[in-house]
């Protein structure tokens, strides 16, 4: 639990570290609420067109705002631009279901549970899906959108005690048995009211409130590093003789390789991250980060928000491992494989 002077220390450091970006991030919601006002007027649904859904090199549909110009709202992980496809691709079945989202006489949950996965990508914990929904319903939902992050800030506020009780009285099923909206309403009601009885939280952003319980409780999530130091061997690729063994190797690799991966053009190649910007086939701008191996995005600490690929030598993330990495092994082009497979 915050302890009162507790409370106060990390909402200071929170708000002198995010609250310019989540003030920015408001003025960047007031515009996209003037221009997508769905929840005020749902039949303006019907005129969303394909690019107003998503339009590659665009900074004004609908998906760009959610995942960039909004990302200080709770983050999304997009691999590369294949969900916003589907959703664009599929248009009637995005309206349907963005008139569910923004219905008041719909329960939260029912929202999150309606057909998302039929969308390419928006299936699983439905990150997108709830992301969405809190764009319209901001003051009412706390801006955690994975269940597994609820579950452990419900656990560390001490709130956990009674979920098959709550999950009873609310959907007459243990807590085990809920479906993912169901949960997610259910622990994100038990943070709001953690928050609204708390005098020194109750007037506080919901989206501060959030990156207040990331810096004070970060969700566990180790990665194994490799202790032995990497020895260079003979590769079959025709353009360079040994392995890379630091990340201006793999620099070095995409440079030769860019267009074969499938981006056409370097915009930029830099020492700040993201390290590079380059154009993909569809004619859309990607930011890419160079790693020797994908783990070490995590051990520098890096933002996945502000990266669309991580290109490296060797994939070290596996699927199973904890959700940060199952997600951005999603991101990862790695070229020991990558490349292989182009020389063949």
């Amino acid at each position: 639990m915050f302890a009162t002077d507790e409370v106060e220390r990390v909402k200071e450091n929170v708000i002198r570290q995010r609250g310019e970006k989540i003030r920015k991030a408001w003025d960047a919601w007031r515009e996209f609420i003037q221009r997508f006002p769905f929840r005020e007027r749902p039949d303006a649904i019907e005129s969303l067109t394909p690019e107003d859904v998503y339009n590659p090199g665009s900074k004004e549909g609908f998906l760009y705002y959610l995942e960039h110009k909004l990302k200080h709202f709770g983050f999304i992980f997009v691999p590369g631009d294949a969900p916003w496809w589907s959703a664009r691709d599929n248009l009637d079945m995005f309206k349907r279901l963005l008139r569910k989202a923004v219905d008041d006489g719909t329960p939260l949950w029912e929202k999150i549970d309606a057909e998302w996965e039929s969308l390419r990508g928006w299936g699983g914990d439905k990150h997108y899906a709830k992301k969405v929904i809190f764009c319209y319903y901001p003051q009412e939902i706390i801006p955690v959108f994975k269940t597994e992050h609820l579950e452990h800030f419900v656990e560390r506020l001490g709130l956990s005690d009674d979920l098959d009780i709550r999950a009873r009285n609310l959907f007459q099923r243990s807590y085990e048995d809920l479906s993912t909206g169901q949960k997610y309403e259910l622990l994100n009601g038990l943070l709001a009211e953690f928050k609204a009885r708390s005098v020194n939280l109750r007037d506080l952003d919901n989206a501060l409130f959030a990156f207040m319980l990331y810096e004070k409780y970060p969700p566990p999530e180790p990665i194994t590093q490799p202790t032995q130091p990497r020895i260079p061997k003979p590769t079959s690729m025709a353009r360079m003789l040994f392995s890379p063994v630091n990340e201006l190797g793999v620099v070095a690799l995409f440079a030769m390789y860019h267009r074969e991966l499938g981006f056409p053009y370097i915009l930029k190649i830099g020492s700040e991250f993201p390290d590079a910007v380059v154009i993909d086939k569809n004619g859309g701008v990607k930011k890419v980060e160079f790693e020797l191996l994908a783990s070490n995005f995590i051990a520098h600490n890096h933002d996945p928000d502000e990266c669309d690929y991580i290109v490296c030598w060797e994939n070290d993330l596996a699927e199973g491992e904890d959700e940060r990495a199952r997600e951005l092994v999603r991101k990862v082009i790695a070229l020991k494989e990558r490349l292989g497979q182009i020389e063949e």
